[in-house]
Formats: C-alpha cells, sequence, structure tokens
C-alpha cells in the first residue's frame, strides 16, 4: 500500500502576488539574493515564464542536483515532480496566494508530497512538522527580495 507524506513551509510576504512570482521565476537573478539554489530551464533557449507541463528544468539545492518535470507553471501556483524510480517521487509546489493577513500581501507555500516505497517503509521517522532549514532560509530570502523590490518602485 503506498503512502503519502506532505511537509510545507509558509512565510506571508508583503508584496502582491505578481511581485513575488516575477522574483520566483527569476532564476538567472537567483543568486543575487540568495545562496544554495539555482533552477534553469533544460531548454536553454526557454525562460522561466514559458516553461510548461512536460517541460524539464534543472535544479540544484545546496548541492543537491536533479532535473524535475515542471506540472504547473500559473500565477498561482509552480510545481515540478521528480523520482528515484521505485524509491520516491516528489511533487514540489510553489504557491503565490493573496494573504488573508496582509492587504495587497502574499501567502507564500512551499510544499512537498512524498510517495514511493522508501515513504511506505520509513515515512513514519519523516518529520513532516519540521520543514527543511533550506526551505525556510529559502522563503526568508525571497521575502527581503519581493519586499526590497516592492519598496524601491
Amino acid at each position: 500500500m503506498s503512502r503519502t507524506i506532505s511537509v510545507k513551509a509558509q512565510i506571508e510576504i508583503l508584496a502582491s502576488p505578481t511581485v513575488v512570482r516575477s522574483v520566483f521565476l527569476g532564476f538567472d537573478r537567483y543568486q543575487q539574493w540568495q545562496q544554495g539554489w539555482d533552477i534553469r530551464p533544460a531548454d536553454s533557449g526557454k525562460k522561466p515564464l514559458e516553461l510548461k507541463s512536460g517541460d524539464k528544468i534543472r535544479v540544484s539545492m545546496h548541492g543537491m542536483v536533479f532535473n524535475p518535470e515542471v506540472i504547473t507553471n500559473d500565477p498561482e501556483c509552480f510545481t515540478w515532480e521528480g523520482s528515484i524510480p521505485w524509491i520516491v517521487k516528489g511533487r514540489h509546489y510553489f504557491s503565490f496566494s493573496p494573504s488573508k493577513e496582509n492587504p495587497g500581501g502574499t501567502t507564500f507555500i512551499q510544499s512537498e508530497d512524498y510517495s514511493g516505497g522508501f515513504v511506505t517503509l520509513f515515512g513514519s521517522w519523516i518529520k513532516t512538522d519540521q520543514p527543511n532549514q533550506n526551505w525556510n532560509a529559502f522563503n526568508e530570502a525571497l521575502k527581503k527580495e519581493a519586499e526590497r523590490r516592492t519598496s524601491s518602485s
């Protein structure tokens, strides 16, 4: 029987979802505002806004490199899916929602649904209430950059 485990990290950003998404999709500027993450379209001629379902991307997170497939790329969500066959499959979401706490702001949620043999066998040891520190660091850096861009415009 297959099991799915979900992990998420959420942050409130005092910038519109449009601004937050623009910063997020500015892959070529990542090194200017955060360290450790690099995302690139596999097709170097394609811009991040042009990525669609089925397109491949190259992702490096603190030295871990993988080549997931884009599932969605719309104003509300950017999603990719990657796997190690028979071991684990992960669907990673970045959502940009209007904030209910801060009018004009964004609730940014980064989450992942994990499934596969590894999760079925060892899922009870995965801490779903404690997202990866690297996710939190990325979210904080995204917040800082989006708010900086909002205040300078």
